[in-house]
């Protein structure tokens, strides 16, 4: 297959201090690329960290390509990199073809002109001429679903509207080579779904489309093929079942070593979680924490709580991506009246039926007594994905909430 875009050992530096030193530095790290030295991580100052190291890969045309990586792995910059947007230190890339990257959606939007100005002004913006704009006009107000407030001042849109319209007109360039940034986080439900069907029509007709994304669900559903990346370094690169499996468990084997020595956390220090795995079944605790709506949920947690405690109580929380709590498992209320034994002990936790709309939550853990005292309070222990399966038979682009979950049970491992 012909060759889209490719980055040959690509390495981006960035400096953590003032203009002055900044330049200062620039200048011999010039002379030193004219005269052949190749970067290396012994360069840096003490102020100075690579972004990106060593980057090399290729993208055929028509392939699908995901993104991922955990906050800080170097993903933004590898975006600003392949649209062009600053240059590397080191290494080159290659495009044949029209790339527009979507990167912001609503980017160059003035909130004083209506809705009907900002899609000819963002249309320009983003490359459009305005034959391409008048051409796609009626599809791209009828995509963004803002028809009556077309003659409406933006700034007197909601956040999702401005989203929506912003989306409705990245979605109808014309280019060879799309990127796009976690654009499936804005509007509604129904709304990302109609984003997601617009990227699998992009992706149908033989245009190369590079996703970055924290939604598992949707690189799974929509790549076919994912790299991660990790502190600047691209680590993995394969089928998108393989590169998310190893995302999640460096994220899990990274948080189980760390667990015990978190200071994150609160509460009177007489009972600590010291490890959480979770998975489908109790199998796969250390591989992968993805379900699949109304799939099962596993969950076991390594736990010590002083001796000398009475009645102890552990509860799991389940929170989303804007760390608001969605549900609360407690031993406290439980189908058994299970008590947790005091010392160091394991429990697990069973659910079969999770009925969460697909997305990206967190799990949390709190130890205490009946009393309400709480020995320890620490968020963010794993990350779950959930995704919806073909069938499960739920459309959630009709705005399904947060189902009831049930029935549950814990026991002593």
């Amino acid at each position: 297959m012909p060759v889209a875009l490719e980055l040959n050992h690509v390495w981006k530096k960035f400096h953590r201090g003032e203009f002055n030193d900044c330049l200062r530095d620039a200048i011999p790290a010039f002379f030193k690329s004219i005269a052949g030295f190749g970067p290396s991580r012994s360069e840096l100052s003490a102020k100075d960290f690579w972004a990106l190291s060593d980057i090399d890969f290729k993208v055929e045309e028509g392939e699908r390509l995901g993104i991922i990586g955990h906050n800080g792995a170097g993903k933004s910059t590898l975006l600003k990199v392949l649209s062009q947007i600053i240059a590397p230190n080191r290494g080159s890339m290659k495009v044949h073809g029209r790339l527009r990257a979507l990167i912001e959606v609503g980017a160059g939007f003035h909130g004083d002109l209506t809705g009907r100005e900002n899609i000819y002004l963002n249309g320009a913006i983003l490359g459009m001429t305005r034959q391409e704009i008048d051409r796609n006009f009626d599809s791209i107000v009828d995509f963004s679903g803002v028809e009556a407030f077309l003659d409406t001042p933006v700034k007197r849109y909601s956040s999702g509207m401005a989203a929506r319209l912003g989306f409705a007109v990245a979605a109808h360039l014309d280019p060879d080579i799309l990127i796009v940034d976690e654009v499936l986080s804005v509007g509604d439900s129904q709304f990302q779904k109609k984003c997601l069907g617009k990227m699998k029509d992009v992706a149908n007709t033989g245009r190369t489309v590079l996703f970055v994304s924290h939604n598992m669900a949707a690189v799974r559903q929509l790549c076919s093929r994912a790299i991660l990346l990790k502190k600047g370094e691209l680590i993995d690169d394969g089928t998108p079942d393989d590169v998310i499996g190893r995302y999640l468990n460096n994220f899990k084997a990274q948080e189980g070593v760390q667990i015990a020595e978190r200071t994150n956390r609160l509460g009177t220090g007489q009972g600590r979680v010291l490890n959480l795995g979770a998975g489908t079944s109790p199998d796969t605790l250390g591989e992968k924490s993805f379900c699949d709506y109304g799939g099962p949920l596993f969950v076991r947690i390594g736990y010590r709580i002083d001796p000398d405690q009475k009645d102890p109580v552990i509860m799991l929380g389940i929170a989303n991506s804007s760390e608001n709590t969605i549900c609360q498992f407690s031993t406290q209320v439980s189908n058994q009246g299970y008590d947790p034994q005091t010392g160091e002990g394991v429990v697990e936790f069973h659910i079969p039926h999770l009925y969460l709309v697909p997305g990206n939550y967190s799990l949390y853990v709190v130890i205490g007594n009946k009393s309400g005292r709480i020995f320890d309070d620490i968020k963010d222990l794993a990350e779950l994905y959930v995704g919806n399966s073909e069938n499960s038979g739920v459309d959630f682009s009709r705005g399904y909430c947060y189902g009831t979950l049930f029935p549950f049970e814990w026991r002593q491992a």
